[in-house]
């Protein structure tokens, strides 16, 4: 039955996002770079042919490294200081200050430069043209990479309806409610009806954690977890945060030193191949490339940052309550291209506050949460247009799970301190924690399921997604 059941989620899950993602669905998208780096591999590059498509009128987060050539034949690869500081020392004193790939700064006279130059790249983690890959390979540039979102996108409730049954087995309406809320009232929803390198890589990611998750689980497939935890990480690779949910289950269950160079072999691998690509490209094992982005917002990159508390309180706000603004004559509504807090947008998460069933996994999913959460928070993007905050993605899987496992998607049950007269359909069994202890009965009222906030959330994800 639960294999039927996941079937009927992941068909109206499609259906439904097939529906949101209209026309486009069998077209690819506008932001299709991983198309691009997949066809490159096809050619044999790690880099664009030439320009990027659109250049540079209707382009978006492609990256490039520019050279310069000295006139005593040195060439720079790198990228020149945006500060605010470096742009007046370059009015001022005709001096330019430049970054090279290597991490060292060089300050260039202009009447040294002989020639400029530059490559473009894909500054994304590789892991979804890997999956791309064969597609490219059939229809080019024209895969459609939105139908590829979307069939991910349709299959990860199905994969966590039967992660749930494991998990918390015998609560089929639970587990329903509880897809639901991932694909229909949680940012799931507008990404996984869209297309885009963006888009793509963080439903992948989320399908890969998913079964990382499935094979972590009482550390039953060291290996498996290893390697979902890697994939994942090759589309998103702040998700290698949430190792510390294995280990700690392999510390609870087994404590074998094989089963944990099992899980640590495939995403040892994985982790040197993403760092091989990332130094052949930008000479440095631990660049993606988003330091080459060739945005408006270079500048605000290079004076905090990549990462950094100066994006913290923006990106909370982001997160947990940003609202749209309401105009009351005449009505209107104007949505944030930042979207909004998920407080407002997935209201279901405050069933977390009823999850306090025993569950040996809560720390590891708590703090596997956690760890993934606070590099988002620190980053210098809160995601932009979205309809709310998507890169709550990277952890919603372990949030989810920590919900339904710790029993926060069951109907509400509130134990008063004030006696109750205890209806008879509401009576449970009373059974002695220990042979010869008294019996406690505590009295309980049921109140009415999780419904509603599921609805609040996914009515307002459908309602504006189009």
């Amino acid at each position: 039955m639960t294999r039927l059941r996941a079937i009927a989620v992941f068909a109206v899950a499609f259906a439904v996002l097939a529906v949101l993602a209209g026309k486009d669905l069998l077209q690819p998208s506008a932001n299709n770079h991983f198309a691009h780096m997949a066809q490159g591999w096809l050619e044999g590059r790690l880099a664009l042919p030439g320009e990027p498509p659109g250049y540079p009128k209707a382009y978006d987060d492609w990256g490039r490294v520019h050279s310069l050539t000295l006139k005593d034949g040195t060439v720079l690869r790198g990228f020149p200081c945006r500060t605010q500081a470096c742009v007046a020392k370059r009015r001022r004193e005709r001096v330019e200050t430049f970054r090279a790939t290597d991490g060292s700064v060089h300050d260039v006279p202009l009447a040294q430069v002989a020639a400029r130059g530059g490559t473009w790249y894909v500054t994304f983690p590789p892991g979804p043209a890997l999956v791309m890959l064969p597609g490219v390979a059939l229809w080019g540039l024209g895969f459609p990479d939105i139908l590829l979102t979307v069939i991910v996108g349709a299959l990860i409730p199905a994969l966590l309806l039967r992660l749930f049954e494991r998990v918390r087995p015998g609560r089929p309406r639970e587990h329903l409610l509880a897809c639901v809320a991932w694909a229909f009232a949680s940012p799931a929803c507008f990404v996984a009806a869209h297309g885009s390198v963006w888009f793509t890589a963080q439903i992948l990611a989320d399908l890969f954690l998913v079964l990382h998750l499935g094979a972590a689980w009482n550390a039953a497939r060291p290996a498996g977890a290893g390697l979902w935890l890697g994939l994942a990480a090759a589309c998103r690779p702040q998700v290698a945060f949430a190792a510390p949910f294995y280990l700690l289950e392999w510390w609870r269950v087994d404590r074998r030193p094989a089963a944990l160079l099992r899980f640590f072999v495939p995403l040892m691998l994985i982790g040197g191949a993403l760092a091989w690509f990332n130094w052949a490209r930008f000479d440095d094992i631990f660049e993606f490339g988003h330091r080459y982005l060739e945005i408006r917002w270079q500048e605000r990159i290079q004076t905090h940052g990549m990462f950094g508390l100066h994006y913290l309180w923006r990106n909370l706000e982001c997160m947990l309550w940003l609202w749209p603004q309401v105009q009351l004559s005449p009505l209107h509504v104007r949505w944030s291209i930042h979207g909004m807090g998920l407080l407002l947008a997935s209201p279901w998460l405050l069933c977390l506050l009823n999850a306090r069933d025993p569950l040996p996994q809560r720390r590891g999913l708590v703090l596997a949460a956690l760890a993934v959460a606070v590099p988002a928070l620190l980053y210098q993007n809160s995601g932009q247009v979205q309809f709310s905050y998507r890169f709550a993605l990277d952890f919603l899987p372990f949030v989810l799970v920590l919900l339904v496992a710790g029993g926060g998607a069951q109907p509400v049950v509130l134990a008063p301190r004030a006696r109750l007269r205890r209806p008879p359909a509401v009576r449970r069994l009373a059974v002695p924690a220990r042979p010869g202890q008294a019996v406690r009965r505590r009295p309980v009222v049921a109140l009415p399921s999780r419904v509603t906030p599921i609805i609040i959330g996914g009515a307002a994800s459908l309602g504006i997604h189009r």
